[in-house]
């Protein structure tokens, strides 16, 4: 009898760790995955952008603006995708179901795309004479960063306040592992944060909505209604 019980806990034992261990199997299945997912997103990203660009260097070629409302029609398209791709990165990393190595290379990616963007959008200015205002947003982490949250908050408010007539590129300033990052800081003279560089002014300290509000009205040549309020 007392046999009959031992086997039976050595049987409960050996389930329970088969179980156990298809579980870690299992996880690692699903975050593999996932990474995959992320991974294709930004490859498809890859030949957005080099679609954009190759629209915009057409474009450059001609010396004409007939064409830019198509190319904008689809550069902020992309930035749609690339916002969703973002998000769907976050959401990965919340529920901790993406390693760090992973996690450091499809950040970089979301990095690197964020800032070919906001090239492509600075060049595409001078062709397209367009009439809107990109912000490049260096912020950091909370315990760094007591105000980063609140300027995050006014920008997400402006953003949808003005739409597309705002672009608002965010880049996480201690994440050097893109030497873009650390490049554009050195550029700048970013040392503290939040920082803003809208257009070509930087704007050190954290700005509230009323002035933020002011200098992007002041920079647009057709304002849009909140501006006159």
């Amino acid at each position: 009898m007392r046999e009959l019980r031992t086997s039976r806990y050595i049987a409960a034992g050996v389930i329970t760790a088969i179980i156990f261990l298809l579980g870690i199997m299992l996880g690692f299945v699903i975050e593999g995955k996932r990474v995959t997912t992320v991974t294709d997103l930004f490859q498809e990203q890859r030949a957005e952008f080099s679609s954009s660009q190759l629209q915009y260097s057409y474009v450059s070629s001609l010396q004409s603006q007939a064409s830019c409302p198509a190319i904008y029609s689809i550069f902020f398209n992309n930035l749609k995708n690339l916002d969703l791709t973002a998000q769907r990165l976050e959401d990965y990393v919340k529920d901790s179901k993406i390693n760090d190595a992973s996690f450091t290379v499809l950040k970089r990616e979301y990095t690197i795309e964020q800032l070919r963007y906001w090239l492509l959008s600075k060049q595409a200015r001078d062709v397209c004479q367009d009439d809107l205002v990109r912000v490049l947003y260096f912020f950091s982490v909370d315990d760094e960063c007591a105000q980063c949250n609140d300027q995050a908050f006014v920008l997400d408010y402006l953003k949808k306040l003005f739409g597309q007539k705002l672009l608002i590129f965010s880049i996480d300033a201690t994440f050097e592992q893109e030497p873009m990052v650390k490049l554009l800081k050195q550029q700048y003279n970013i040392t503290q944060y939040p920082t803003l560089i809208l257009e070509d002014q930087k704007i050190d300290v954290f700005s509230s909505r009323e002035d933020l509000l002011a200098n992007i009205c002041g920079r647009l040549r057709e304002p849009i209604e909140a501006c006159a309020s």
